[in-house]
């Protein structure tokens, strides 16, 4: 370029280097402080987070116990308003006396852990509907107890006002026999006459007779505002401290649980629990915990780091309980700051040489840089220049200019000045949602239209085109049309908003002008006359479809391998004939009507009365077509349901299928007392399956409601057994599903699971409730399900294979 430069002092570079080095290494000692700091500020916040995710998990096990007690109640009241069928066994046949008086569950044939035990004070009377109100009872605190087995509580219990109790506790299941002679509930926290409706709470007390301590989530049940009893479930303490385990991870941590009075409920501290007492509390360790403990309060936080070592507190609201923990700070920060002194050791040596290296290419290449350095200024000033007259011409253009990201909010990146004249806010409120989102000024009813249009035309074209309404600041409606496309990703879109209002505003006032009662009239006959030609259309297609089918079905006959889809063809065939022939005589109805009433027309004849009565018998025509073609789409969802869709939206992820069995079980509850069933829920709480838990949950539920509706018409009472286990090589869960019904006829059970083959057609059911737990379980879950042979026995069977992931 013909520019000279001065000869660079060869010292230059080496003081350069010194004074870079001596910076670097000044801002790096100041940056190692910042890192130190923010690495312990993230230890204290992950720590928090710990102790309030443990006191999280105990608020929700009380809250799950305290829910379930009050659908208990609700159960147990719901089934004794409505009588006492007869329930198999008689009281006397579970119960015996005992020599102190009391009345208990038999121990031969007991088996504590799938059954209720029974208890009854010395006194107790038991009147023949006193005795069906206890069998009642047992039959729903077993069905309710299954939740114990999730160890979302420990026991399920119904307590009569006598003082006796009915109890399902899987963990203590000689419960009953442990009373002391002469005990009863009577005056203790759980069978308190007359309490409120509704469920409370116990405070923490040690039940005389497993001898723990627990808390119990209590609803009383009245029968025609008659308190009749309590039920409830219990939570022992040392099950919810058993998640206080996870802080033990950091060595010399402890924690104390204190309850509202700031008395030591629980700890981990052993030389603590042995004083015991709030006055130990505050004197512990001279006063720090109690100090910390204090501050915390003070100033609302959930972490502390006081005199070396970091507090935190979580409050466990349903019980006015708070858990305060502790750990020693200074091996996190020793262990902090010797990382990063060798971090910084190695940074420092690094930078050195690359400082020294660096130093020798500036003498090296200062001179040439300088001038390419200068003339990259000039192109820079340029372009902002050039940048500036790009911004004012925008700025003046009427319509809307942007730029945006293509999500749901159209975040906007950049507007120009237009968008205040035409919305009335200016353009920095949008730019990434400041103030509001461009989405929120759409009309309501507008706004899916516009994202799904977008979109549709950005998938083909790469732009688009839409028209839609806007919310005026001030309160108006504004017609916009929008065009833009893609950027420079497809990531964000660009384009231009243009106000359509008046445009539209003369449009609606030309439309209105021109409207003549012949314009109206023909219009309306032109509008019949396209409904009829649709209509038309749609019996000739659905004809032909007819005559498809019906060419199908004689085709499927001659093929053996494909007889079960006749049944399909026949049946929907036979659906189909009688929407069909309505529609054919509604179109020679109309056909007829409209030819009149153009006769009319055409020879100035046409009468108000005779217009109206057309246009009712068109009407008519029209609403008995419509009736017939929804039919049509009915009986084209039923094919449509015989398959199952992925949906995206629903949650696909590893969840417990004794869980799962449980939640149904409780489902169908009052429908087993009804129709006296029983059953026998036999799944290990370990086992889980990935995919969605509603499609599982209709299997099992479908198959239930399969054994009520259709196996149980002739027995007087059912049992239903569903069990799970691991087979394969711990590779795939099998299972398994039984009942004692009428079973399936051995014609029906070679094409249990094919469309329209069941014996309910044309008896109120498609025959496709088989057909799509089938696709269920092979799409959904990857596996299969098929109907097993019960050699001779009553009832039905089905087998479901899954692949197995890996433990919850």
């Amino acid at each position: 370029m013909g520019v000279k430069y001065r000869t660079t002092p060869w010292f230059v570079p080496a003081i350069s280097a010194i004074l870079v080095l001596s910076v670097l290494l000044y801002f790096s000692m100041l940056e190692q402080s910042k890192l130190i700091n923010k690495e312990l500020d993230e230890i204290k916040e992950q720590r928090a987070w710990q102790a309030g995710f443990i006191a999280e998990q105990i608020e929700q096990r009380l809250q799950y116990a305290s829910e379930s007690s009050g659908r208990l109640a609700r159960a147990l009241q719901l089934r004794l308003e409505q009588g006492y069928p007869t329930l198999g066994k008689q009281l006397s046949e579970l119960i015996q006396p005992y020599p102190d008086g009391s009345q208990r569950t038999r121990k031969s044939g007991f088996d504590g852990f799938h059954q209720a035990g029974i208890y009854l004070p010395p006194g107790s009377e038991l009147s023949a509907k006193q005795s069906q109100r206890l069998l009642t009872a047992k039959q729903i605190v077993e069905t309710f107890g299954q939740g114990a087995l999730s160890n979302q509580f420990s026991d399920t219990w119904f307590m009569n006002r006598t003082g006796g109790i009915v109890i399902y506790w899987p963990e203590v299941p000689e419960f009953v026999f442990k009373a002391q002679a002469g005990f009863s509930y009577k005056g203790t926290p759980w069978l308190v006459p007359n309490a409120a409706p509704g469920t409370y709470w116990t405070p923490l007390v040690e039940d005389p007779i497993p001898q723990l301590l627990m808390l119990s989530a209590v609803t009383p049940v009245y029968i025609e505002d008659k308190w009749y009893g309590t039920v409830g479930h219990d939570i022992t303490l040392q099950s919810l401290l058993d998640n206080a385990k996870l802080l033990k991870g950091e060595q010399y941590s402890a924690f104390i649980l204190l309850n509202e009075k700031s008395e030591i409920v629980a700890s981990d501290i052993e030389s603590l629990m042995q004083a015991g007492g709030a006055e130990d509390f505050k004197t512990f360790e001279h006063g720090v915990w109690y100090e910390a403990y204090q501050k915390l309060w003070a100033h609302s936080e959930s972490y502390l780091a006081y005199k070396s070592r970091l507090f935190t507190m979580s409050v466990i609201d349903s019980q006015g309980w708070v858990l305060l923990t502790s750990m020693p700070l200074k091996p996190a920060t020793d262990k902090i700051e010797q990382a990063f002194t060798a971090l910084q050791t190695m940074a420092f040596i690094s930078i050195a040489v690359e400082v020294i290296i660096l130093t020798v290419l500036f003498a090296f290449f200062h001179r040439r840089n300088r001038a390419y350095v200068r003339h990259l200024k000039d192109i820079s000033q340029t372009l902002a220049q050039e940048k500036q007259r790009y911004q004012a011409l925008v700025d003046k253009i009427p319509s809307i200019v942007y730029r945006c990201k293509n999500d749901k909010y159209w975040t906007m990146l950049y507007l120009n000045g237009a968008i205040e004249a035409v919305t009335g806010y200016l353009a920095e409120d949008f730019i990434d949602n400041k103030a509001l989102a461009f989405a929120d000024i759409i009309y309501p009813d507008d706004q899916g239209m516009v994202w799904q249009v977008i979109q549709d035309e950005l998938e083909t074209t790469g732009k688009f085109k839409v028209i839609y309404r806007v919310i005026h600041r001030a309160g108006g409606i504004r017609w916009m049309i929008e065009r833009g496309g893609y950027s420079d990703n497809r990531q964000n879109i660009e384009g231009v908003i243009t106000d359509i209002t008046e445009l539209k505003e003369t449009e609606q006032k030309l439309k209105i002008s021109n409207m003549t009662l012949d314009e109206k009239v023909a219009l309306k006959t032109a509008e019949l006359q396209v409904a009829n030609q649709e209509l038309t259309d749609q019996t000739t297609k659905l004809q032909a479809s007819l005559i498809a089918l019906q060419q199908t079905q004689n085709e499927l006959v001659e093929a053996e391998k494909m007889a079960s889809m006749t049944n399909m063809v026949v049946g929907m065939a036979h659906e189909i004939n009688t929407p069909i022939g309505n529609i054919a005589i509604a179109e020679s109805v109309m056909k007829s009507k409209i030819e009149a009433l153009l006769s009319a027309i055409d020879h100035d004849q046409l009468k108000k009365a005779s217009l109206l009565e057309t246009l009712d018998v068109i009407q008519m025509s029209l609403q008995s077509n419509s009736a017939s073609v929804d039919k049509l789409v009915a009986l084209s969802e039923k094919f449509q349901g015989l398959g199952y869709r992925h949906e995206t939206d629903a949650p696909h992820n590893a969840f417990s299928l004794s869980q799962l069995g449980t939640q149904v079980i409780e489902k169908f509850a009052v429908r087993f007392a009804d129709n006296r069933v029983t059953y026998a829920l036999n799944i290990d709480p370990n086992i889980s399956l990935h995919g969605s838990a509603e499609a599982m949950d209709e299997v099992l539920s479908k198959l239930i409601d399969n054994s009520i509706k259709h196996g149980f018409t002739v027995a007087q009472t059912g049992h239903i057994e569903i069990s799970a286990n691991i087979i394969d090589a711990g590779r795939m869960v099998q299972l398994i599903y039984c009942d004692n019904g009428c079973g399936i006829e051995q014609t029906m059970a070679k094409n249990i699971f094919v469309p329209f083959a069941a014996h309910a057609l044309g008896k109120g059911s498609g025959g496709l409730g088989l057909g799509r737990l089938y696709n269920i379980i092979k799409n959904e879950f990857n596996g299969k399900i098929e109907l097993q042979s019960q050699n001779g026995r009553s009832g039905t069977c089905f087998i479901i294979l899954c692949p197995l992931t890996n433990s919850l």
